[in-house]
């Protein structure tokens, strides 16, 4: 037991961003050592790190706060983006299955909408991982990368989680429900956040951040669009039932949408302000960007 809680203890410290590990690693290292790692260290170590990842540590000189303002925008921008890509086919199968046709008439517009502005910013991850890659090749940082195998190792766990929602139909069982459930979410999951820590861990030029970022504002668009045919959908649900419990799970996913869109947006906005600032941001190596 007392094994696995200090691996669990170690992950736990590397789920920190890498600029909080830089800079307060040792200390908190320290302070583990001098504490243990129980269950409840471990709790606390990871909500910590949650703070970090939505507070990220900026330093004191105003071009490299730019710099980290940019590159967090970038990372938050995704992983909205990725979080309301996954909601809008649910959106969909609500539409066709759950609207009656006269309310699926006037929600089906916003969702189409939505639609094509999710497949056109599409465009824009394949930019920013190019982009990212190119740097990589001039500078050999190709470590960074390793993130991008959490995702390939939890491809069995997505298959096993379809194989159980396939089982579901011919063995009646809610742990069949669940586990198939797991899978899925577990593999999602991975695939938005490894992006962002790929992106932290990189540290891209002040140029290729400038340029993400301002991009990221086309993607926060898609996200709100997205945002808006959610809140539509449960809208035309609870008009056509009369009740708000009788649609729990579109609003589940309006709460999502909307959060998505909210954060993409603020966090977009902030990114692009610090890209158009005429003082130009310090790349971690010294040179201006």
């Amino acid at each position: 037991m007392t094994n696995m809680t200090n691996m669990a203890g170690r992950l736990a410290l590397r789920v920190y961003p890498p600029a909080f590990r830089e800079r307060y690693g040792p200390e908190l290292e320290a302070l583990v050592e001098d504490t243990g790692t129980g269950p409840r260290v471990v709790a606390d170590l990871l909500v910590g790190a949650l703070r970090a990842w939505l507070r990220p540590v900026m330093p004191n000189e105003p071009a490299e706060r730019r710099r980290r303002r940019m590159q967090a925008s970038v990372a938050t921008t995704w992983v909205s983006w990725w979080a309301a890509l996954c909601v809008l086919p649910l959106l969909h199968i609500v539409l066709t299955e759950q609207l009656r046709p006269d309310s699926a008439d006037w929600v089906r517009p916003l969702l189409d909408m939505a639609q094509y502005a999710t497949d056109g910013s599409g465009l824009i991850p394949l930019v920013g991982a190019l982009s990212l890659l190119a740097e990589t090749a001039r500078t050999g940082n190709w470590a960074a990368w390793r993130p991008l195998l959490a995702p390939l190792a939890l491809v069995p766990v997505l298959l096993g989680g379809v194989w159980a929602l396939m089982l579901r139909y011919l063995v009646d069982g809610p742990w069949l429900f669940a586990l198939g459930w797991v899978g899925p979410a577990a593999f999602l999951t991975a695939v938005a956040v490894t992006p962002a820590v790929v992106v932290t861990r990189c540290r891209p030029s002040a140029k290729t951040l400038r340029v993400l970022a301002l991009l990221g504002v086309a993607m926060a668009f898609a996200v709100t669009t997205i945002g808006i045919a959610g809140v539509a959908t449960v809208t035309a649900l609870v008009m056509d039932t009369g009740d708000v419990p009788d649609a729990p799970v579109p609003s589940v996913l309006a709460v999502v949408t909307v959060t998505a869109a909210v954060a993409a947006l603020v966090s977009s906005v902030r990114g692009a302000v610090s890209a158009l600032r005429k003082e130009r941001p310090v790349d971690l190596a010294g040179d201006v960007g």
